[in-house]
């Protein structure tokens, strides 16, 4: 298994994430009920990207992750009539270039939601999804305001990218898990009693 891993970051991020040097994952070789891990090395590298903010080198096919760093931001993209068509034509390219796109927006609710500079901040947001749901293009939301949060926020993205990679490409059949004792494993629920 491969063990060290280059971030790209797209040369137009002001403010780049903090990636980590190391990293401890699950295992993929393992039953993960074992919760045996692993330390992977992860280093970065500025690299002019066509569509998204990060991605991991040998994989940007795979998964690519475009940062949004504001509310503001959002607003902006998805109700500005010329910003909008740029931002779609930008969820288009991301939709296309890879199998597992996402956009991740910073900042909390709290913050997000009483921002004053967007008292319609629920107009921006359903926009987004529905643009978003459309593509059928993940978000992640992640608080960044604070050095010790921007650390955890390059290490949430550092482990979507490593752990698209590691994971079988669909609609192929999904790699067999490793063995596992069946004395770990958690009962499993029917889904049809959800309903």
């Amino acid at each position: 298994m491969q063990r060290d891993y280059t971030v790209l970051v797209d040369t137009r991020e002001q403010t780049p994430l903090q990636i980590p040097a190391h990293m401890p994952i699950l295992d993929p070789n393992k039953c993960p009920s074992n919760r045996v891990s692993l330390t992977i090395k992860l280093s970065t590298q500025s690299h002019k990207l066509d569509t998204g903010d990060y991605a991991l080198l040998g994989y940007e096919k795979i998964c690519l992750v475009e940062r949004k760093g504001s509310i503001q931001e959002i607003t902006k993209n998805c109700l500005n009539a010329t910003d909008r068509k740029r931002f779609i034509a930008s969820l288009d390219r991301l939709r296309k270039a890879c199998l597992y796109p996402y956009v991740m927006l910073e900042g909390s609710l709290v913050e997000m939601t009483s921002d004053k500079r967007v008292p319609d901040w629920w107009n921006a947001f359903d926009s987004l999804q529905r643009l978003l749901f459309e593509r059928n293009i993940g978000l992640i939301l992640l608080p960044n305001n604070g050095s010790v949060q921007r650390r955890l926020v390059g290490e949430w993205v550092a482990r979507l990218l490593v752990n698209a990679a590691l994971s079988p490409i669909l609609p192929a059949t999904p790699s067999e898990e490793p063995p596992c004792h069946t004395s770990n494993l958690l009962p499993q629920t029917d889904p049809t009693s959800l309903r």
